[in-house]
């Protein structure tokens, strides 16, 4: 004996009823979006920059860090070259 399940209730349309104007958007011609222009590269000089360097510090110390190099318009890691240079140049005077 064969037993027959109830049928599923239709699901309901959550989209509600298309547009009355659908039908026509098929018949109109296609046309692709404008070719954008491609953006110009930017130009990167070489640095000789090749080895990571990584520290912990406090976030006190990275905070005046990054306002020091922001006051005087310098990457991070030409702050740390500058403050190196200068540290050499004071170890050589004493």
């Amino acid at each position: 004996m064969v037993t027959k399940l109830p049928k599923k209730p239709a699901k309901k349309n959550r989209l509600g009823t298309p547009p009355a104007d659908a039908s026509t958007a098929l018949e109109q011609p296609e046309h692709a979006p404008a070719k954008p222009e491609p953006a110009a590269k930017a130009v990167r000089k070489k640095t000789g920059r090749t080895e990571p360097f990584g520290t912990r510090v406090s976030p006190e110390w990275m905070k005046e860090f990054k306002m020091v190099a922001v006051q005087d318009g310098l990457k991070h890691v030409e702050l740390l070259e500058e403050m190196l240079a200068v540290y050499k140049a004071q170890r050589e005077k004493a």
